[in-house]
């Protein structure tokens, strides 16, 4: 059990270098070399085969899903069916980041990383004073915004939070994002003083629990 109060005094550490934030969100990769970037922006020529992919993807849904009411829900859509999007999944609750690390491709043999976000001083980049509600703000349309770039280009991810009636797998899962703007502004070039990272090895032991060894948690700026 120390093993899991250790690691627990590191969360709450690395969240205290982040300001204490009301609600951090929380998100856990199996590799800790992998990069906070959505599975779009890794692509080449991404920003042209986002419409293509959205176009194609709404098509096919229509014949298999009950109608959407927007753009957003649509988008959310592509992101749980494997579709790229500029969307990077978190979560509020730090356990559902945990159970991504041991039921992905976790093998042992690399360490894992546990990333913990404060949404708030990330929009503060881009000059925003709150976390966007999605659909709720309706000035934050998709499209506009990320296809046409108005009223202006977005360059560093943003914090979104989608209704918790969209669909059960948010409800569920607590599930929150941010969503991608431009490569020249990616978490690891503009977010770092949002972000903290705990690395270290996710064991499972005979009972399936324990999750992840913390053996780092980096410096914020």
């Amino acid at each position: 059990m120390s093993t899991w109060n250790d690691f627990l005094t590191e969360v709450r550490k690395a969240e205290k270098e982040l300001g204490s934030p009301a609600e951090p969100w929380y998100r856990g990769h199996t590799n800790k070399d992998w990069e906070l970037i959505p599975s779009l922006p890794r692509q080449t020529s991404w920003e042209e085969k986002e419409k293509s992919l959205f176009f194609e993807f709404t098509r096919t849904a229509s014949r298999l899903f009950e109608k959407r009411t927007n753009d957003w829900e649509t988008l959310f859509d592509m992101q749980h069916h494997w579709i790229p999007t500029r969307l990077l999944d978190w979560s509020t609750v730090m356990g559902v980041a945990i159970a991504f690390i041991l039921h992905g491709d976790y093998t042992d043999t690399e360490d894992s990383a546990l990333f913990i976000l404060n949404p708030l001083s990330l929009n503060r980049l881009s000059g925003r004073t709150d976390v966007i509600n999605i659909p709720e703000d309706k000035t934050f349309d998709y499209k506009t915004i990320y296809w046409e770039k108005r009223p202006v280009q977005i360059e560093k991810p943003l914090a979104i939070k989608p209704s918790q009636q969209i669909s059960d797998r948010i409800r569920a899962q607590q599930g929150v994002f941010t969503i991608f703007g431009t490569e020249d502004a990616s978490f690891e070039t503009a977010g770092l003083c949002c972000t903290n990272q705990l690395e270290g090895k996710s064991p499972l032991t005979p009972d399936g629990f324990i999750p992840l060894l913390p053996s780092l948690a980096y410096p914020v700026a």
